[in-house]
C-alpha cells in the first residue's frame, strides 16, 4: 500500500485516482474532527469539502517530507477557525441590531460546553488529541508550534475542564 505521501506525489501529477485513495482514507476522520469544532453536521460537510479542495489545489506545494496527515488536519483546522470568526462577527452583528434571548436559570454547564469555553489555543489540543487521535508530536506539526507548548497548552485545558466540573 503506497504511503499518504506518496500518493500526494502522484496527486501533484494530476493523478486523480490517488486523490480518490486519499479521500477515502481520511474524509471520515476529518469529518469527525470538523463536526466536533463545528459543533454542526452542515457546517462540517461543507468545511470538509473545502478542506479537499485546498489539498487538491495545494498538491504541488506539498513536501513529501511532510506527513499528509498533519498536513490535511492544518488545512481543515484553519478552514474551521476561519469560518469561526466570520461566524463571530455575524454573531456580532445580529446580536448588536437585535434583542437575544434571555438565558434561564435551568441552563447547566456541560463538558461540551467547557470545551467549547475554552480558548481556541487549548480547545484545539483537545480536539486534536481526543477526537482526531493525534500524538503530540502530530499536533505539533498541525499546530506548528514546540512540543513543550503543545504539552503545556493539554495540561492547561484539562486543568480548566477539571476546575469546571468541580464547580458545578
Amino acid at each position: 500500500m503506497e504511503s499518504d505521501e506518496e500518493l500526494m506525489t502522484r496527486v501533484a501529477l494530476g493523478d486523480e485516482a490517488a486523490l480518490g485513495l486519499l479521500v477515502e482514507r481520511y474524509t471520515e476522520p476529518l469529518q469527525r474532527f470538523l463536526q466536533r469544532w463545528t459543533r454542526n453536521r452542515v457546517d462540517a460537510e461543507d468545511l470538509l469539502q473545502d478542506t479537499w479542495v485546498r489539498i487538491a489545489r495545494g498538491a504541488k506545494t506539498f513536501r513529501p517530507n511532510q506527513r499528509f496527515r498533519s498536513w490535511a488536519y492544518r488545512i481543515a483546522l484553519n478552514l474551521a477557525r476561519d469560518a469561526h470568526r466570520r461566524r463571530t462577527v455575524r454573531e456580532a452583528y445580529v446580536a448588536n441590531h437585535e434583542t437575544a434571548p434571555t438565558r434561564t436559570s435551568e441552563d447547566t454547564i456541560d463538558l461540551r460546553r467547557q470545551v467549547d469555553a475554552l480558548p481556541e489555543s487549548l480547545r484545539d489540543v483537545l480536539l486534536l488529541r481526543y477526537y482526531a487521535g493525534m500524538t503530540e508530536s502530530e499536533m505539533t506539526e498541525v499546530l506548528a508550534i514546540p512540543n513543550g507548548t503543545v504539552k503545556s497548552r493539554l495540561h492547561t485545558a484539562i486543568r480548566r475542564l477539571r476546575e469546571g466540573s468541580d464547580h458545578e
